[in-house]
């Protein structure tokens, strides 16, 4: 197979405009790059393609093959047109966008206003380590850029992803008991009551979460550190509470990888 050496190639120009999230959004589909991501999404059976690999790359053909996935052999110049990181590593593979979930039922991390790829997909890869799905709030990242992506490492494709809620009292109506994160003034997490299930509300990390919301979170919740620290990073703080939660929900949390 002859491989493609032009990024103005019709399929290439079409997979490097999903790197802008207007046009991510236009096609309902994103890139993912590199093996990791690609063995994860052909596992779950999500829907890809094309994929697009240098000729070197056996593994990835093999793996194309194997999936039913359509392969693009491309050029080096032309991947890294592709990837949307500096140095790729390749493969890049057009992902179709699943479909919002709405959550119930289950215990979900709440993202409110978290702006940072990687505080999200960190929180989407914590979710999954511990049983819990994901909501993505307003002025929250895309869940599925290509930056939040690579943060969850694989973890989109193992739990359930809704984005788009704008109301915050529609959590209660679904029966949440919303818990929301604070520097200062809630309770221990070791001493969260209720039964569940639960919605760990994770604000900005600069601004952390609107005072009007917070007092209406059923729960509020400050992780204790020592003298002269101020705060968390967000995903560490969402995480921690995330860990602490899951024991009580009947998970056995691990105590390694």
């Amino acid at each position: 197979m002859e491989p493609v050496r032009s990024p103005r190639n019709q399929r290439v120009a079409a997979a490097i405009r999903l790197r802008r999230a207007r046009d991510r959004g236009d096609a309902q589909s994103t890139l993912l790059e590199g093996p990791h991501l690609l063995e994860a999404a052909a596992a779950a059976g999500a829907p890809v393609g094309p994929v697009f690999a240098l000729e070197e790359d056996q593994a990835t053909t093999s793996l194309a093959a194997g999936a039913g996935y359509e392969l693009v052999i491309v050029t080096q110049q032309v991947l890294d047109r592709l990837a949307p990181t500096l140095h790729p590593r390749g493969p890049v593979g057009v992902l179709r966008i699943p479909a919002s979930v709405p959550l119930r039922d289950r215990n979900a991390v709440v993202l409110w206003g978290v702006g940072d790829p990687g505080n999200a997909g960190t929180l989407i890869r914590t979710a999954a380590a511990f049983g819990f799905g994901a909501i993505f709030g307003p002025g929250t990242v895309d869940p599925w850029s290509p930056k939040v992506l690579r943060a969850g490492a694989g973890a989109h494709f193992s739990i359930p992803i809704e984005w788009g809620l704008d109301d915050f009292e529609e959590l209660s109506r679904r029966g949440f008991e919303t818990i929301g994160t604070v520097v200062a003034g809630g309770g221990s997490p070791s001493e969260m009551g209720g039964k569940g299930p639960w919605a760990v509300i994770v604000g900005d990390e600069a601004r952390g979460l609107p005072d009007d919301l917070v007092a209406v979170c059923d729960l509020r919740v400050t992780i204790q550190m020592a003298a002269g620290q101020e705060s968390l990073n967000a995903s560490v703080a969402g995480s921690i509470i995330m860990y602490e939660l899951a024991g009580r929900s009947g998970l056995d949390r691990p105590l390694h990888d």
